[in-house]
């Protein structure tokens, strides 16, 4: 079979269907699959928090396998290659946690994580320009692109101090953040995205960089983000029902579909206007371990989610996050695979 040495940027439907179908079979269909053991040992009372780091690496797998069967050209493999390796190794780390239960294999997940990563930074810095430009893993805007990171961070935290109003807390909660624990969280942030970035490039490189634009030129600019909303929401459901909230698990997938809707309309908002993964990707980091800064804990597992809950996060999330949605990038149609050219 002839390779494919069409570029990246050249003018035509994102949708190509052979590509898409590989990427959907990844990207959902191994969630949904691997959410049998994981309901398995959530039902044996097994630790099972090696399934949302996993799950999280198959959105970006699912993209490259597609772009590698369908032969796109001047990849930088070395980089997919130790991306790919790394997803291996997780989706064995699940199994095992079945298999023989035990600590040992969050130990091996955190392993792969920092030393994946390491190397990932590696080969990506060695790739040719060209080569990464062509699987868009270019940073483009400068320093200004950080400017989307501080905003969201803002926005982020001053939904936190308003949902704790109605609950009677906020004296509390602002009596927390005059210790140091905080603080020391946040700047520990800094270094570590460096040794684990590869989770949250896993769901942004597939969301945002890839299917975004394509979902947004088959359905339309807005209605395709939200589409897009829904199906990510839709994608957390085994965790949703089996791991972050197995007794409230409706309310759980509801309260997902909250937040993927009103921050993935912030997501795809500062996509659109840097065409830089790099500040999705920092968004998605940013979001899910500050949490840690937040709550002072990174337990994020058998919650109890109410109706309540979920109508605060609605008006505080909708309030802060969903005004981005008039924003006038949106009324333009991706016609063409430009982020190529980052």
């Amino acid at each position: 079979m002839q390779e494919n040495t069409q570029p990246l940027t050249e003018t035509k439907p994102l949708w190509q269907p052979k590509e898409m179908l590989i990427f959907l079979l990844v990207a959902f269909g191994l969630p949904f699959l691997m959410g049998v053991p994981l309901a398995i040992a959530q039902r044996a009372g097994s630790n099972t928090d090696v399934y949302p780091s996993a799950q999280m690496f198959y959105p970006a797998a699912g993209v490259m396998l597609a772009y590698l069967f369908t032969r796109r050209a001047a990849l930088p493999r070395l980089f997919y290659g130790m991306y790919l390796v790394c997803t291996a190794a997780l989706v064995a780390c699940c199994i095992g946690a079945v298999a023989a239960p035990g600590d040992v294999w969050l130990a091996a997940v955190n392993v792969v994580m920092i030393v994946g990563s390491v190397l990932s930074w590696v080969f990506l810095l060695v790739a040719k320009k060209d080569r990464r430009a062509a699987a868009g893993l270019r940073w483009q805007g400068g320093v200004k692109a950080l400017g989307y990171v501080v905003l969201f961070l803002l926005l982020r935290t001053a939904a936190v101090f308003i949902s704790l109003v109605p609950y009677g807390q906020l004296g509390e909660y602002l009596s927390y953040w005059t210790t140091l624990a905080p603080y020391s969280v946040i700047l520990l942030l800094i270094p570590n995205f460096f040794l684990s970035f590869l989770a949250f490039f896993g769901e942004e490189y597939g969301w945002r960089y890839y299917w975004q634009p394509r979902m947004q030129q088959r359905f339309g600019p807005r209605a395709g983000v939200v589409l897009l909303c829904l199906a990510w929401a839709l994608w957390h459901l085994p965790l949703n029902l089996f791991y972050y909230a197995p007794e409230t698990g409706l309310q759980s997938f509801v309260s997902q579909i909250v937040t993927c809707l009103c921050l993935g309309i912030f997501f795809a908002w500062a996509y659109q206007k840097t065409q830089n993964i790099w500040v999705a990707v920092l968004l998605h980091y940013f979001n899910n371990n500050m949490i840690l800064a937040y709550t002072g804990s990174a337990v994020i597992s058998n919650q109890t989610v109410t109706w309540f809950d979920i109508l605060i996060q609605a008006v505080v999330y909708g309030v802060l996050f969903l005004p981005f949605f008039a924003s006038k990038v949106f009324n333009k149609t991706p016609g063409a695979d430009t982020r190529a050219s980052a």
